[in-house]
């Protein structure tokens, strides 16, 4: 049962450890934002993929700020205490430091139950997302929209060039598209306005083309043929993306009981030697606290 001293005590180590964590956090999520931004932009994906991102690095820092705010918020609770005499007024009315390291205790043992769970647990699991996210910017697979005014490749001898884009994309102008064949042939289409429509194949989208011109070549026709429309489909396949790695890439991505299983069954000494490495890290880690 906590008494109105310990829920004091509660009361000043809660509001520098909170305001320690939250500050941690937000200067880091802050530093490595500005690097996200810029490496999505240079990427061509969706500007929600940052959040997730962020999301995903919050356990990593969570790791790191426990520990410190944990400390700083007993310190400081304690320093508040003996500089308004407080604590020589608890000490005179015959508190030892047993009692009044109680709730600090609590914190402590509490904190570390948690970070256990975040470094042990949730961590290997965020830094795997956070890996696919980069892998899939990289490989095109979370829709990056097409690059407004550049010439842009979808699949084999396909070429794209779209002059605006509205509606997150959705609303297409000024398009130019060529598509060369093995054969020689070629087509090539304008058009004021399109769209992209999903499909039940996944490596298959059509482009919707509104009021364009198809120019249609090869080498056994005399001439090329040209066809006005005013509404056509145009189908694109998908180059095909390679799939992300499976988990376990690296220490970093195995939970605890996956570290010392790895400990234990690794062939080389070198190999367990690092899982070893790695689980007492985290261990002492929490410990420490």
């Amino acid at each position: 049962m906590l008494t109105a001293l310990d829920r004091y005590m509660a009361r000043l180590i809660a509001v520098p450890l909170f305001a320690s964590l939250i500050v941690a956090a937000m200067l880091l999520v802050l530093d490595r934002m500005q690097r996200l931004f810029v490496f999505v932009a240079t990427e061509g994906g969706p500007v929600s993929v940052v959040w997730r991102m962020l999301a995903n690095l919050l356990p990593e820092y969570l790791g790191l700020g426990i520990p410190i705010g944990l400390m700083l918020g007993i310190l400081l609770a304690f320093r508040k205490l003996a500089l308004s005499s407080e604590l020589d007024i608890l000490r005179g009315v015959g508190l030892s430091y047993t009692k009044l390291l109680k709730v600090p205790y609590m914190y402590a043992i509490a904190l570390a139950i948690l970070n256990l769970t975040i470094v042990g647990f949730i961590q290997p699991d965020s830094k795997y997302a956070y890996e696919r996210l980069r892998f899939e910017l990289r490989s095109g697979a979370l829709g990056a929209s097409i690059k407004v005014g550049e010439f842009t490749k979808l699949g084999d001898g396909i070429t794209i060039r779209i002059e605006e884009s509205e509606d997150e994309g959705k609303k297409l102008s000024g398009i130019f598209a060529r598509m060369d064949s093995d054969g020689g042939q070629s087509l090539a289409v304008t058009a004021a306005r399109g769209q992209f429509l999903a499909t039940d194949d996944p490596d298959t989208i059509i482009m919707r083309l509104t009021d364009g011109v198809l120019v249609h070549n090869s080498p056994s026709f005399t001439e090329p043929r040209i066809l006005s429309f005013s509404n056509h489909d145009l189908p694109i396949s998908l180059p095909k993306i390679e799939e992300f790695r499976t988990r376990g890439d690296g220490d970093v991505e195995l939970s605890l009981p996956e570290l010392f299983r790895a400990g234990l069954s690794r062939d080389t000494a070198l190999g367990r030697a690092q899982a070893w490495s790695n689980f007492n890290f985290r261990v002492v880690e929490v410990a420490m606290m």
